[in-house]
């Protein structure tokens, strides 16, 4: 099957990092490997950056380069600054439809990507890009529709892309049929790719009218699928720390069911203390993927509204109405709110976890300052006890020291005088008294005189000496 005057175009998006001369930037480097299949011409040493959306230097407004290769072909390439973050490219290869030899076999489309360098690869900076092929229809299948129309797309992306694929959309856009590949919420693995199949000179003047506007538009879209597909790693993280919080808070409460806390033993404590700190940690983690959540939210908010406006403008330049514009709409009023409807469901969901987590770590601090406290009371008790103890015994043993050393002085006083026992007893006449017994040996009298006088001495001065502790005390 033949097609006519087919042409490529290459709109590709890129975050500027912290790039400030770009002469190195990804974006420009894909560029210059993609032009060296086809020419000497590269983009880079004519980047010159400025206020001006356009990075040529004036007045020039884009390379045009032809193809040694291919003499019936020819191809130019634009760069721009889109906003303050971001650089574009708009790329066209093809073949001039103004010369009705232009009539080429499907097969030739490889020409378009030679050793299969398009679409560009991913990078964590890269927004995305979309490959639109446009064709006119030749005599021989302006009949076609339906299947038949389909099938002339299949094989124009397989020849394109060297692999099959079905249309996920399609429709009609100016009056001429378009299919539209890849899937919007996960970019990096199927390419966006719009293939249009021109009926008249409608369409083909139509979109050269508001290209510029077109290419803002593809530009809008990649920001926000390319914000929702990183919201889906976000989502994945949270996703699998939100359920593991359950098991992690039955754990917490089979320690708290299960403990008792002994002040003799700091194992229970610390291990609240760390779970603790854990906790802590696991929630400004879980906080910082909820606001990185929250910021893709936003981000596809300001860009939904963008593409929005910028169908307004389209309508408004070309003097159309909106309805015209149906298939670059439904992006706008489906596919974009359904991203926001999504990571809104995913915020109210996950945002429950931000209270459990709260709610555990109040718990456990309440619970490690009320358990510190007891052990607290209970070692500061036992220290005063013991304390109180030794304080006691202590003073036993002086109270026991002072008497014995009061008995010991009492005995030897009494030991000093019982020289005297022998000596004969006189009363206060001076006559001597007569005893009708025999006294006891002076040895045995002064040894028991002496063992009674301590013992007394001793009982009674540890009996005045705690005596007069109770009146002090």
């Amino acid at each position: 099957m033949n097609i006519f005057a087919p042409n490529l175009y290459l709109c590709a998006y890129h975050l500027r990092e912290d790039d400030t001369e770009g002469k190195t930037h990804p974006l420009w480097l894909n560029c210059d490997r993609l032009l060296s299949h086809f020419t000497d011409t590269r983009l880079i040493p004519h980047i010159h950056h400025s206020e001006h959306r356009i990075l040529l230097p004036p007045p020039q407004k884009q390379i045009s380069f032809t193809l040694p290769n291919f003499p019936d072909m020819e191809g130019f390439i634009q760069p721009v600054q889109l906003q303050e973050d971001s650089y574009g490219v708009f790329l066209n290869i093809g073949y001039d439809d103004s010369n009705p030899a232009n009539t080429v076999a499907i097969p030739v489309l490889e020409q378009f990507n030679p050793n299969h360098i398009l679409p560009f690869p991913p990078s964590p900076y890269f927004l995305g890009q979309t490959l639109l092929l446009t064709l006119n229809l030749t005599p021989e299948n302006q009949g076609l529709k339906g299947a038949e129309l389909t099938e002339l797309a299949n094989q124009c992306y397989q020849a394109l892309l060297n692999q099959k694929a079905d249309p996920s959309r399609s429709g009609e856009l100016f009056g001429s049929p378009i299919f539209e590949y890849g899937n919007p919420g996960e970019p990096d693995k199927s390419p966006h790719v719009l293939i249009w199949l021109f009926r008249d000179k409608n369409a083909d003047e139509m979109l050269g009218k508001c290209f510029q506007l077109t290419f803002d538009l593809f530009f809008y879209r990649h920001k926000v699928s390319k914000a929702f597909q990183d919201s889906r790693q976000i989502y994945k993280q949270l996703k699998q720390y939100y359920l593991s919080l359950d098991p992690i808070l039955d754990q917490i409460q089979e320690k708290i069911d299960t403990a008792n806390p002994d002040p003799q033993d700091t194992t229970y404590l610390q291990n609240l203390k760390t779970q603790l700190k854990q906790l802590s940690a696991d929630s400004l983690n879980y906080d910082r993927l909820l606001r990185k959540m929250k910021d893709f939210g936003t981000t596809i908010n300001i860009n939904l509204n963008n593409y929005n406006d910028t169908i307004e403008r389209i309508c408004a330049k070309l003097g159309t109405d909106k309805e015209e514009l149906s298939f670059w709409r439904y992006f706008g009023e489906e596919t974009g709110p359904y991203f926001r409807v999504q990571i809104a469901a995913n915020l109210s969901y996950f945002e429950q976890g931000t209270g459990l987590i709260s709610q555990a770590v109040a718990s456990i601090r309440a619970i490690v300052e009320i358990d510190q406290a007891q052990c607290d009371r209970q070692r500061q008790q036992a220290e005063k006890d013991y304390y109180q103890k030794q304080q006691d015994d202590n003073q036993k043993l002086q109270n026991r020291i002072q008497a014995v050393g009061v008995g010991i002085a009492a005995g030897a006083i009494f030991a000093s005088t019982s020289g005297l026992i022998p000596q004969p007893w006189y009363f206060p006449n001076g006559q001597k008294m007569e005893l009708h017994f025999i006294p006891p040996h002076p040895f045995l009298i002064g040894l028991l005189g002496s063992i009674i006088c301590s013992v007394g001495a001793w009982l009674a001065a540890e009996a005045l000496i705690n005596r007069g502790k109770k009146q002090i005390g």
